[in-house]
Parts: structure tokens; sequence; C-alpha cells
């Protein structure tokens, strides 16, 4: 049995909507990507969550995917019938996942692998898991992981300090937020709501966007204001799950009939975005760190953050 370390051109830590887009892109030009992931698939924030009876989306609901930067790419996820336009934006069909999905193509995914230690080794990146045993080595490494995450990985790496900076700083503007799915009785309420509540932020009708399975009930995804989600980050679920309700029942008038265990996102929303620049790059080390966090801190501000990189430096680093 051989003991080789895996190489690739170009690894990218992180298989939500920035690491996938650059993942898309870099494909494009023909390099060489693998694609790392601590979870089961792409999407991140971006996933789907399946339940018995269909999914929901926990995360990012809705895309703008408005920017004319990628008009592009939207028209080209429109015409592959994994994007749909919904309310003021767009979501992936049938589920939000599917766009990830695409994007990754069949670029290698490493799943279910947490990137703990980076090394860089004369002309090439070593990537290390928890147990400090090698994944994987690349010739250029992208960092597509919330700013929290990124600044823990970057203090592995010496002479990065404007790196590590702008992470640390953005680490401070990340904030929780919990998130649950429920079902109620068919209703006319919009689809997509903004509540004057304490406790809730947004009511999204999940079962409303299009090629959702239908059922005789309505499903809604409910996310808590950032404020509450940081005053209950450590509040038992059973306690959260009745606050939440109760306040969705008081602002709709609704019951709930069914109801999920409530996901506490500990990275869950980017309030400020700190950086001046879309993306962070240190030619020397080939090194280049990608995210919402860095533009717009919305689901667009990802992808944007990818394809910036992507056609202002990819071409210019040297893969042997």
């Amino acid at each position: 049995m051989s003991n080789a370390i895996p190489t690739t051109s170009l690894a990218i830590i992180g298989a939500g909507l920035a690491g996938t887009s650059m993942a898309y892109f870099a494909n494009r030009q023909g390099i060489a990507t693998t694609l790392i992931d601590k979870s089961r698939g792409t999407g991140g924030r971006a996933g789907s969550k399946r339940l018995e009876q269909g999914s929901v989306e926990l995360g990012a609901s809705i895309i703008s995917f408005h920017d004319p930067d990628l008009m592009e790419l939207r028209d080209t996820l429109l015409n592959a019938n994994v994007l749909a336009s919904w309310q003021s934006g767009h979501v992936g069909v049938p589920r939000m996942s599917a766009i990830s999905r695409y994007l990754a193509g069949d670029t290698p995914l490493i799943t279910q692998q947490r990137v703990q230690h980076l090394e860089r080794r004369g002309d090439h990146w070593l990537l290390r898991d928890d147990k400090y045993q090698p994944i994987i080595k690349a010739q250029a490494l992208v960092i597509a992981t919330p700013a929290t995450q990124a600044a823990m990985l970057l203090a592995t790496v010496p002479n990065t300090p404007n790196l590590l900076l702008n992470a640390n700083q953005s680490s401070a503007a990340t904030q929780p937020q919990w998130s649950m799915w429920l079902r109620t009785e068919k209703s006319d309420q919009a689809p997509l709501q903004l509540v004057p509540n304490e406790v809730l932020q947004t009511l999204i009708k999940d079962s409303d966007k299009p090629q959702r399975m239908q059922s005789e009930l309505d499903t809604w995804v409910i996310q808590s204001t950032t404020t509450w989600g940081q005053q209950h980050i450590d509040d038992d679920k059973t306690q959260v799950q009745k606050d939440m309700i109760h306040a969705f029942e008081t602002a709709t008038g609704l019951t709930a009939v069914e109801q999920g265990t409530p996901h506490r996102w500990l990275l869950g929303r980017q309030a400020v975005v700190t950086s001046n620049k879309p993306f962070l790059y240190d030619p020397a080390l080939k090194l280049i760190v990608i995210g919402d966090w860095l533009c717009q801190g919305d689901g667009e501000g990802a992808v944007l953050s990818a394809k910036f990189a992507a056609d202002k430096v990819l071409s210019s680093i040297s893969f042997l």
C-alpha cells in the first residue's frame, strides 16, 4: 500500500460558495484543483438539510446574483437548471446545495477532513489535519472559510501579519445566529419577511421556493437576530426552540404543528465588512484568502470574492 501524499496544483480549504466558486473558475483555466472540507459535502452555510419529507435551508436562504460581474455565471446556472428566480433574488433548485455541487463539478473533494496546520515547504504547501497527519500537497493554496477559521489557519503560517490582521478584524464582526424549521397550516402569509422582533430577524416560507416538495403544510425557516443569538448562544436547544416558536407565533398568528431542532451558527453572519479588498493575496507564498467576510458579507459576496481573486490572481501564478 502506498503512503504517498496526494498532490494537486491548487488546494482549496472550504467547499462553501466561495470555495466551490473558486474551483469552478480554476477549472475553467485548466488548473488541477482539490477541495477540502470538514463537513460531509459542499455548500457550507448555503447547504441544505434533508428532512424525512423534503429539505430546508437553515443558512443562506436566498442569493441575489444581481452584480454585473456575475451575470455570465448566473445565466450559466439558470440554463443548467440549478438556479431559479425567487422573490428579490435567486435560490438553488431543487435545493440550495445544488449551486455548490454544480460549481464543484468533477473537482476532487476531500470531505470530513479538518485542516489544522499549514506549512510552506519550498515550492509547495503541506496541509495537515488535527492529528498532524498530512492531507495533501499543493503548489498554491486558497483559504475559503469564515474569518475566524481563516485566522486560526493563518496563525500557523509565519510572515503573514497583514493577512492575519485582516482575518482577526473580520472575526470580531462575525456574529452567531440560531436557525430552525417548522411547519404550519397553509396560509397566504408573505414568503419572505423581516420581523420587528427582538428574537427573530427573518421568516422564510421554504416550501414556497421553486421545485420544493409540496404537502398540506407550509414549511418555514426562522432565523434569530444576531443580538439575540449572541445573548443566548449557550442556551439549551429546547429552550431556544420554545422561545423562537413563541416569537414566530406572536409575529404571524400562525401555530407551529411540527418543528425541528434549532441549529446554532457560531459564525452565522458578517455584521460589517472591515476589509477594503475583496480577497487577500500573498504572491510569494502563493496564498489566496477569499470569503463573504471580505466582500459584502453575503452569499453573492462569497461568489464575487472568488471571481475577483480568480480573474486577478490565478493567471499570474506559475504552476509547474
